[in-house]
């Protein structure tokens, strides 16, 4: 019987292509294999970057078929091949296997439509799915259990690798996003930004002195107005709501006892004839609270000195007026000081400063907990289960894979060039060294559901644009958040009839109790509100919407913008040399002498704009170059999903036409489509 077999090698792979010879076979749903045909001579096979190769071949008639065998011919020499996927024709029917991954030597892979295991019937794709988990155990091992000493103790657990080259190969970066990151030496990438900084500096006199650091960096996507009036109540209103710490405030329901904030100090702030207890019962007042979180985290020295550098346990009180304008109220810099409250009220120079403190604590809470713990650390356990217990041809393993698999990548670069002691990062936060100490501080009452964000805006008290408006960053993840749950809920039910097919499934238990024991809890049993055995499809949906939403949405939120919320030193420092002034105290020199030196900005500066860097390949939202689902059903409620998203995308436009500080960070065409910086 004559069959077309054609082969796709993957376009962006290193070294995706192999020279060895490809043996194939096809087997039958009656489970008659047809023996293994060569498709290229032995020592003559060539495939090609990006290139489909078409073969003819004669062999048995086992019919359309639902498992393919692989292998390659490795006598001489060692290879590997980064296959995409391959078809079969015969007599006028298709099949399409996805694979999407390396070939090194045998591989068994099933036909493309998804279904969950208690659906299978036939007996050698049953087999095949329970060899493949088993070895993919093997293969995505958890790193060994982690010591006091080592970076990983009190963290989710990760893949068992200590350096990039030592992930496996399908967590890697293709070759462009390789490149883009010079090799995958991010920490020399980074140390290279830092030394073109360094060949520009020039000494710092004033403030505006600043922006010589990064003038010669190209510009990371669109120039963000809010750097013109920096300085303004205005524009550091705007970056609270809308910055790259969307969510380090709630609705104040008591001033905290640390607080010595009076209604004299913001008697001419308030509106007129009310008072603080009174427009917090109105809900009016909102407060971002950082000294439990900080106290007690050691700060690092400062690289030339010796002298410690300075990130206040601050607390910020913000008010919405019958003008419906957030405004600030009021500023403590150290918990039960009264000589460290200030207001808008105070000398400029004072307020300025004292903006700038808050500014610093708002951002180190931004880096090692919004941004690493909350949406690059806590996926990596999911990421890597994910491989380790699901066959491909699992329908949650095909909806959760474009999302996850860069996860381990970037997350390892993390450790190895950002967390330990002597990394490049320890020049220029206050909180680097003992970053880890934070991080973990937080972890410790971490639950999944922190990152189901229109919950948390409802627990925040921020939810309602009736006593928050303007709060861009709210308006738009509620957007993608119903986007995204009607595409996840949509594709689950697609296989899940009801809540019994989900308790049935034996492959989705494994990997939620995996996630739960082995990646969240492992330490302290504690699993962090994931639930070791999944019982309801809404149960489902929301873990899958959760998963997708970190790595895409709420990612972009507090990560897209890092350069231009960090590349001014006096609008977001991340490190302070002075300790925090007291009323009276500050001038422009002291100001100067409290901001970082030309080291720390350029550290400062250097980071941010690595971890805003895009790769030229980037995937974004609502994107499938992988075609792992293959049923036109999935293919259509992926179109569906496309729209959806370009109908939010001209909503955001429209309202950001209006805006004088548009928010752009959200829009479905800038939203990465996993976390892969």
């Amino acid at each position: 019987m004559s069959y077309t077999i054609a082969f796709q090698t993957a376009k962006a792979g290193c070294e995706s292509t192999t020279r060895l010879a490809i043996q194939l076979e096809l087997v039958g749903g009656n489970g008659k294999p047809s023996g293994y045909y060569a498709v290229e001579n032995i020592f003559e096979a060539n495939t090609f970057k990006d290139k489909r190769d078409v073969y003819d071949i004669t062999c048995d008639d086992v019919g359309l078929p639902i498992i393919i065998r692989f292998k390659l011919l490795n006598w001489c020499e060692t290879d590997e091949w980064l296959c995409d996927f391959v078809t079969v024709e015969y007599n006028g029917q298709f099949a399409e296997f996805p694979i999407y991954d390396w070939i090194d030597s045998n591989v068994e892979v099933t036909r493309g439509e998804a279904c969950i295991p208690q659906n299978v019937t036939n007996n050698q794709v049953k087999k095949l799915r329970l060899q493949e988990v088993a070895k993919n155990r093997s293969k995505f091992a958890w790193i060994p259990m982690p010591k006091p000493i080592d970076i990983g103790w009190g963290f989710p657990r990760h893949v068992n690798a200590s350096t990039y080259q030592q992930l496996p190969k399908i967590f890697q970066r293709d070759e462009i996003r390789a490149n883009h990151f010079v090799g995958s030496g991010f920490e020399i990438d980074l140390n290279s930004v830092f030394q073109d900084i360094g060949k520009t500096a020039k000494s710092i006199n004033k403030l505006e002195d600043y922006k010589a650091l990064y003038a010669s960096l190209p510009p990371k996507g669109e120039k963000q107005p809010n750097l013109n009036d920096w300085y303004t109540d205005k524009a550091f209103v705007q970056h609270v709501l809308n910055g790259v710490s969307p969510l380090c405030f709630k609705r104040c329901n008591a001033i905290p006892p640390t607080a010595r904030i009076t209604n004299m100090d913001v008697a001419l702030i308030l509106d007129d004839h009310t008072t603080i207890e009174g427009e917090i019962r109105a809900g009016k007042i909102f407060i971002a609270d950082f000294h439990e979180t900080l106290k007690g985290v050691p700060r690092v020295k400062h690289y030339a000195t010796g002298n410690p550098l300075h990130c206040q346990d601050c607390i910020g009180l913000f008010y919405v007026n019958n003008s419906r304008r957030c405004v600030p109220l009021a500023i403590q810099l150290v918990p039960g000081s009264r000589d460290h409250v200030f207001t808008p009220n105070d000398r400029k120079e004072d307020w300025l400063l004292a903006k700038m403190y808050f500014r610093c604590a708002q951002s180190n809470m931004h880096q090692w907990i919004e941004n690493l713990l909350d949406t690059h650390l806590v996926l990596e356990p999911f990421a890597v289960s994910v491989f380790r217990c699901l066959p491909r041809s699992h329908p949650v393993f095909k909806l959760l894979r474009p999302f996850l698999r860069m996860v381990p990548a970037k997350n390892t670069d993390v450790r190895t060039s950002l967390l330990p002691p002597h990394a490049l990062s320890s020049q220029g936060i206050s909180i680097c060294k003992s970053a880890a100490h934070l991080a973990r501080k937080a972890y410790r009452t971490f639950k999944l559901s922190d990152l189901n964000i229109p919950l948390q805006l409802r627990k925040n008290g921020t939810d309602d644009p009736n006593f928050l408006p303007n709060y861009q960053y709210r308006n738009d993840v509620v957007g993608h958040w119903k986007i995204m749950e009607k595409y996840v809920n949509s594709v689950i039910r697609h296989y899940y009839k009801s809540d019994v097919d989900v308790g049935r499934d034996f492959e989705l238990h494994a990997w939620a109790k995996d996630v739960a024991k082995e990646g969240l809890g492992w330490q302290s049993s504690d699993t962090k509100g994931m639930s070791e055995k999944l019982t309801t499809i809404n149960q489902l949906v929301e873990i899958c919407v959760i998963l997708m939403f970190t790595s895409t949405v709420q990612h972009a939120a507090v990560n897209s913008g890092q350069f231009e919320n960090y590349k001014f030193i006096p609008n977001s420092p991340l490190g302070m040399r002075l300790p925090p002034h007291k009323k009276g105290e500050a001038n422009e020199s002291r100001i100067l002498n409290s901001l970082p030196d030309n080291v720390m900005s350029a550290t400062a500066i250097a980071i941010s704009y690595k971890l805003s860097s895009i790769s030229p390949n980037e995937v974004y939202l609502g994107q499938f170059p992988e075609r792992l689902f293959t049923e036109q059903k999935i293919i259509d409620i992926q179109h569906n999903y496309m729209s959806d998203l370009q109908a939010l995308e001209a909503k955001i436009k429209a309202r950001n036409s209006k805006l004088d500080h548009p928010y752009t960070f959200l829009l479905p065409s800038r939203v990465p489509n996993s976390i892969a910086i």
